[in-house]
C-alpha cells in the first residue's frame, strides 16, 4: 500500500500543476455522510448480489458460494470483519480507485475511466461470479469517488459492501425466523438509502468546473 500512496501523492501534485484538479483540499466527510456511505455500500452490495443470483445458471453461483463458505469456515466474525471488511477494502481502494481509476481519469471521461477500472477490478477477483459482482461495484465506487470529491467515500462504500456481505446471511436467517415479510421492508430501506445517497452526492458535483481529486 505504501508505494501506491507514494504514487498517488506524486500524481496529485502533477494534477495540480497541470490544472486537472482544483487547488482546494478534497472534501472532508462528516459522520452522517460516513454512515450514509456505509449504508449505500450495503445497498449496492445487496442489489449486485441479487443480480448475480438471477444470473446464477450462467455464472455457476453454487461453486462461488461453496468457495466463499470454505473461505469463511472456522473463522470468527470479528476477524472476518477486520480482514475482509476493513483492511481489504482500504488496500483495494488505494490500488484500484486512488491509483488506477484516477490515472485513467487524467486521460478520459469519468464514465469510460469508471468502466475500465471496474473491469480491471473484476478480473482481479479471479472467477466469473466475483468478476461480475466486483466490476459492477467497482464502477459505482469510482463514480461516487469522483462526484463526492473525497478519497474516503469509495473506501467507506467498499467497507459497507463487504461487511454487509459478511453479516447479511445470518441477519436474513434471524429475520425470516421471526417475520419473513420484514425482509421486503429491509430491501426497501436499502433501496431508499441508495437513492438518497446518490442524489445527495450528485448535488456536490453541480457547478464544479474541475475535479477535486
Amino acid at each position: 500500500m505504501i508505494p501506491c500512496l507514494w504514487f498517488y501523492s506524486r500524481d496529485r501534485a502533477a494534477r495540480k500543476i497541470g490544472g486537472l484538479v482544483t487547488s482546494q483540499k478534497p472534501w472532508q466527510l462528516k459522520i452522517p455522510e460516513m454512515l450514509l456511505l456505509l449504508g449505500m455500500g450495503a445497498a449496492f452490495s445487496q442489489f449486485a448480489n441479487m443480480l448475480v443470483g438471477i444470473l446464477q445458471s450462467v455464472l455457476n453461483y453454487q461453486e462461488y458460494q461453496e468457495a466463499m463458505d470454505q473461505l469463511m469456515e472456522g473463522k470468527q466474525m470479528w476477524f472476518l470483519i477486520l480482514s475482509m471488511g476493513i483492511i481489504a477494502p482500504l488496500a483495494e481502494e488505494i490500488v484500484f480507485r486512488w491509483l488506477i481509476y484516477l490515472r485513467l481519469r487524467d486521460y478520459m471521461r469519468m464514465g469510460a475511466a469508471a468502466v475500465i477500472s471496474g473491469l480491471i477490478f473484476g478480473i482481479y477477483h479471479g472467477n466469473l461470479v466475483q468478476a461480475v459482482y466486483a466490476s459492477l461495484l467497482g464502477i459505482v465506487f469510482a463514480y461516487i469517488l469522483d462526484i463526492s470529491g473525497c478519497l474516503w467515500s469509495s473506501v467507506l462504500l467498499h467497507m459497507g459492501a463487504n461487511i454487509w456481505s459478511l453479516i447479511s446471511p445470518d441477519l436474513y436467517t434471524w429475520i425470516i425466523a421471526r417475520n419473513p415479510a420484514a425482509i421486503m421492508i429491509l430491501f426497501l430501506i436499502l433501496l431508499m438509502v441508495m437513492i438518497l445517497g446518490c442524489f445527495y452526492f450528485t448535488k456536490r458535483v453541480q457547478g464544479r468546473s474541475k475535479r477535486v481529486i
